[in-house]
């Protein structure tokens, strides 16, 4: 498993603040996590009280209108790790939902531009926090069995990405083989038809260029296109047939090293 979860909603809404999970934290009941963290930020005993019942839309609503403790800076993200672990401590159906995340990176993708607790979908930009926190307790509560499931992940994925390289490999020396058993022609002092200069006479070739003149005028035609794609014409059907089956090669070769084997 690799790769990275980028928004808290469909089969990954568990992850949100905003699910419903009850769960027991600073001597109260909580229904979600979002409540929780939105209780702490009064040191009012009653305030904290309110929003046991409450689900989290109301929460953060309610939570923009408490009159924040003087240390919430600096102790905001101890709080919210505090809070997310005790939710997932205490419901293990979550708990094992969280572990099969496995090494997953977890961020919550948002739509509200929270540059701090996630990310926002629209520039690619936040610090996370969140997702940050849920990897760390991911980590911590998983133990050594998570560990060992982990790295069993990754070594998994290791073998995969050699296969694969293998494979590509493979490929590009089957393509680069039939290359070099394609005919080379020097078509150099060779008559030819052109489709849009009638017959011309090639003056020299160069590589993969081709040179001839149009009254007086040097032009240039690029091997193998110029054949496959029918702007020059040799006489014998083979050595178009050649330069066609050339052409088709050279691309597929430029697609492997570009884009690896087709998935």
């Amino acid at each position: 498993m690799s790769g990275e979860v980028m928004t808290f909603r469909g089969e990954y809404h568990f992850l949100s603040n905003m699910y419903s999970a009850r769960f027991e934290w600073d001597g109260r009941t909580f229904l979600n996590s979002e409540a929780a963290f939105q209780s702490a930020k009064s040191l009012d005993p009653a305030v904290r009280d309110g929003f046991s019942a409450m689900n989290g839309m109301v929460a953060k609503r309610e939570g923009k209108k408490v009159q924040l403790r003087a240390d919430w800076e600096t102790v905001k993200n101890g709080v919210m790790e505090e809070v997310v672990r005790a939710k997932f401590s205490q419901n293990p159906d979550l708990l094992q939902k969280l572990l099969d995340t496995g090494d997953l990176e977890l961020t919550e993708g948002n739509g509200w531009h929270d540059t701090y607790w996630g990310v926002d979908a629209r520039t690619g930009k936040g610090e996370n926090h969140l997702g940050r926190i849920l990897m760390k307790i991911r980590s911590e509560l998983g133990g050594a069995a998570y560990t060992e499931r982990v790295q069993r992940l990754r070594d998994e994925r290791d073998s995969e990405k050699q296969s694969e390289a293998a494979a590509l490999q493979t490929a590009i020396e089957s393509v680069q083989a039939e290359l070099n058993a394609l005919p080379t022609c020097d078509f150099t002092g060779m008559e030819m038809r052109t489709k849009a200069f009638g017959r011309v006479k090639i003056l020299r070739q160069e590589e993969n260029r081709l040179k001839f003149e149009v009254n007086g005028v040097e032009k240039t035609f690029a091997l193998p296109a110029c054949i496959a794609q029918g702007f020059l014409i040799p006489d014998d059907p083979a050595v178009i047939a050649a330069f066609q089956r050339r052409q088709e090669l050279e691309e597929k070769l430029k697609s492997l090293q570009k884009n690896g084997l087709p998935k």
